[in-house]
């Protein structure tokens, strides 16, 4: 690659952080929600699938280990999460809530799943990063198709009754904030 593309390549990962860089995802004239954010409504939303009130379109997981997580399950909230790996969004927010209280909350299910990456590599990720929340993989983005056209890392609250409290493109600084039950 010739150095303007590696620094054009370099700019837009700067700009655009984990989110895919392909225009074609971007939903024209569309700012996202926080009106007390000025950087809000210069960043992308992407199209997304999912609203409040909906279903969770998946039910049972099976994680990186060979358990099958129930998220169908009426007598616990979940919080699912939609990352990558590559991800530096993705990684601090996995790291935060590696720390957090709400990873040890027995009325919680917790699975993260990482898009376009196998079992062995987010083991491997897992691992040099003493990660301890549930992880799953979604090789091909048949999961991540369901709820998204781009943008990670998402956390996505579920009530009890399966049904979708808020899904949040969690971008930046206290992601965890984000999350509202």
């Amino acid at each position: 690659m010739n150095k303007p593309v590696v620094l054009i390549t370099s700019f837009c990962f700067f700009l655009f952080g984990c989110q895919s860089l392909t225009t074609d995802n971007v939903a024209k004239n569309d700012t996202l929600q926080n009106d007390n954010n000025p950087i809000d409504h210069i960043a992308p939303k992407f199209q997304e699938f999912v609203n409040t009130g909906d279903v969770l379109p998946i039910g049972t997981i099976v994680d990186v280990n060979g358990k099958t997580i129930d998220l169908t399950n009426d007598k616990k909230r979940k919080l699912v999460i939609l990352f990558a790996t590559w991800c530096s969004d993705s990684n601090r927010a996995l790291k935060a809530l590696n720390q957090s209280a709400l990873l040890n909350d027995p009325t919680v299910e917790i699975i993260a799943i990482a898009r376009e990456e196998s079992n062995e590599d987010v083991i491997k990720w897992r691992d040099a990063h003493n990660i301890n929340v549930p992880l799953a993989t979604d090789l091909d983005r048949s999961i991540y198709k369901q709820f998204a056209v781009g943008g990670i890392p998402r956390l996505i609250t579920v009530n009890e009754d399966n049904k979708v409290i808020k899904m949040n493109l969690a971008e930046g600084e206290e992601q965890l904030k984000l999350i509202q039950w």
